[in-house]
Formats: structure tokens, sequence, C-alpha cells
């Protein structure tokens, strides 16, 4: 049995669908704090529980029975986020769980620009310590990630972030799940640390130029100020550790925390991986405030 905390959340659910589409909906249990947003894969045969990262009993329902745990990182302050992780370590450790798979991200040391990466750093330190096999899917940023800042570029022809010139080794989402179906499944993938990135690393120079061939209109990029991006992200309403995070992941990307490219994502999906070609060429409109992990 595996279990997947956070499976209504994007990252989840598409991770839940590889896992039927390989024949494995019978032999997963699936968290989340809503069950009736699961209702469907429930039906298609999924074990569906009711966790919460903040009810460690909970935790221990839903990885009872379960020899792997994947802990897809929360959405919180670090310092919560933390104390969240280790309880479901001490959760899974406490009903038998044998190894444990975790979405952290690149570079992930206490030094990075990028504020969440202590939280990775943090969750990665405390599942070695706890004995049981771990697997980390270090992956770079989603496409997605893109998206609110891709809608104003349509309207505009403008793409404007900090960072504009660091190098990121964007990737698909859903090649993301695909990657962890395949290690959840496959017990050769225990004890290892996968660097997961697309098959390029581009600056925002170069993503407009993409944007513009693939919508057959003008788009440049342009470096936006960090202040200004602060006060922009804080007026769509994200919280202040998002808009932190937001922030630090590009001045990451501007000091090259990002631009490294490996095999490993391609390995683990078995076929190329989406592009960013790919994926603007099947946008049109876009939106959202994606937050990092």
């Amino acid at each position: 049995m595996i279990a997947i905390t956070g499976a209504s959340g994007q990252l989840g659910r598409l991770v839940a669908e590889e896992l039927k589409q390989r024949g494995h909906a019978e032999k997963i249990s699936l968290g989340t704090r809503d069950p009736a947003k699961l209702q469907s894969l429930a039906d298609a045969g999924f074990r569906v529980v009711a966790a919460d990262f903040d009810r460690p009993e909970t935790l221990a329902s839903l990885f009872a029975g379960s020899e792997i745990a994947l802990v897809i990182c929360g959405n919180a302050p670090n310092d919560v986020r933390v104390r969240q992780h280790r309880a479901a370590i001490a959760a899974a450790k406490s009903v038998g769980v044998q190894r444990l798979v975790y979405t952290s991200f690149v570079n992930p040391h206490d030094d990075s620009l990028f504020s969440f990466a202590k939280v990775h750093a943090a969750t990665e330190r405390d599942m070695l310590s706890s004995g049981l096999s771990c697997t980390f899917l270090r992956s770079n940023q989603y496409f997605e990630n893109l998206n609110a800042a891709l809608k104003i570029a349509l309207e505009t022809g403008v793409l404007s972030m900090p960072g504009v010139s660091g190098k990121v080794a964007y990737l698909a989402r859903s090649d993301i799940a695909a990657a962890a179906a395949s290690v959840l499944t496959d017990r050769r993938h225990a004890e290892q640390a996968y660097e997961l990135t697309g098959p390029e690393a581009l600056d925002l120079f170069e993503v407009a130029r993409c944007a513009a061939a693939s919508w057959a209109r003008g788009v440049s990029a342009c470096d936006m100020p960090v202040d200004d991006y602060r006060k922009l992200l804080m007026a769509r309403g994200l919280p202040a550790y998002a808009v932190e995070g937001q922030v630090g992941i590009r001045l990451a990307a501007a000091a090259g925390e990002q631009a490294k490219i490996t095999d490993d994502a391609h390995r683990l999906v078995g076929k190329p991986l989406q592009t960013m070609d790919g994926y603007l060429g099947r946008i049109r409109s876009v939106g959202g405030d994606p937050r990092p992990t």
C-alpha cells in the first residue's frame, strides 16, 4: 500500500491519476482535509482518508497499512511546515511505514535565497534522521509558476518579473507527478535523491521569445524591481510568507540556483518531457496565483 498526503492539491491529484492509469488505484490511500473533494477518486477504487497535518492522529490513520508514504510539502509559513512534516514523519514511523518519499526542491539548503528552501532542508534532515528509507524528489520550478505573469504578457506583450536573466530548468507539474508515480511503485528508487528538471534552462528573455512565436504576437521581457513585485503580490492578497517565497524564488533564479539540468526526470518518466514551447503552445489564456513550493 502507498499513502499520499495533500492528495486533493494540484500535484497530489495528478499523482493519483498517474497511479490510476498504471492500475494501482486499489493500493493507494489518499489523504485530504476534505474527502468530498476526492469522491471521484474514491469511486475509482482509491481509499480516501480525512487527514490533516495539524492532527497527527489522522495522519496515522492515513499511513496505517502502507509500506510507502508520499509526503507532499504543505502550504504554510516555514516554522509551521517544518512542524507539520515532523508530525507526518513521526506518524508514519509509528504505524510501520518503511519508506518516505518527499517533494523537495532544487538546492534545498539553508543559505538559498529561496526562503522555502529552509523547509526542504529541515525536512530532508528530519527524514534522514528518522531511520526510515527516504527518497527525495527535488523538483525545479513548474511551468505553471509563470502563469500569472504569462497572463499579463498575453494581454500586454510584456513578461515582467524580477530575475529576468536567471535561467531556470522549468518542467511540467504533470511530469513531476509521473516521476513520483514511478518512484512510488519501484523499490529500486529507495535511498535516492533525484534532481527533477526540464530538458532546457531558460531565462525570461527566452521564455518571451517562445511566447511570441507560440502566440504569434510581440512579447518582450523586462526586469521588475523587487519592491514592485512584492507590492503586486500583496495586492493579489497573498499572505506574507507566500509573498516572500515568490520573491525569493525569483532571486534564487537570478543567482543561478535553478539553472542545472539533469536527466533524472526524463529517466523516471520514461518518455520525452514537456517543453516550454509545447506548454506555451497549449495555452491562450492562463490565470491564478501559483505559489512556489
